[in-house]
């Protein structure tokens, strides 16, 4: 009888131990989660925890998802993405490229930009050259909706950026 209830013990405590090893597997890594985007650039994004959501202000659900101006020499993207993550793409012509990374915030009439990187991409005659910049910066950018048209103003923004209307059936590229 005693063999019976070692065997027992046995099974109960290998199986306790690799239920709890798989349990605590993945304790060790970060909080955060890397992402790719379609150039194949790794970008850190939400570096708060996980199980937090983004703090992107109630007025900053009218903001997310993409909004887009396209013009005779330039186009503009502008992603604000649910995780607090926000991007702004700006394209002049065929030869450059420039890229502004980092988290947002709103109110009612002001997001707030936390810039981490800035990426620009030229290309003269035929070959790529590619800067990449970490950036700690914070731009106040106010803006208005009517309809499906985003206005962004401020003296944060770069001057190619400011006053620019977008929207939200704009084409890319």
């Amino acid at each position: 009888m005693n063999k019976g209830i070692a065997k027992k013990a046995t099974v109960i405590t290998i199986a306790l131990f690799l239920l709890g090893g798989s349990v605590f597997a993945d304790s060790h890594k970060p909080n955060s989660k890397k992402g790719k985007h379609g150039h194949g650039k790794g970008f850190t994004y939400n570096k708060r925890s996980a199980d937090s959501k983004a703090d992107i202000g109630t007025a900053g659900y009218q903001l997310m998802g993409d909004w887009v101006f396209r013009g005779t020499d330039k186009a503009v993207k502008v992603e604000f993405d649910r995780d607090g993550t926000m991007e702004i793409k700006w394209h002049q012509g065929f030869d450059s490229e420039t890229e502004w990374e980092g988290f947002w915030m709103a109110t009612d009439t002001e997001i707030t930009f936390t810039v981490k990187t800035k990426e620009t991409e030229t290309w003269i005659n035929g070959a790529k050259k590619e800067v990449r910049e970490n950036i700690n910066a914070t731009w106040k950018i106010q803006y208005s909706i009517t309809d499906d048209t985003l206005t962004l103003t401020g003296s944060d923004l770069p001057k190619e950026l400011a006053n620019l209307q977008l929207s939200r059936t704009g084409r890319w590229h």
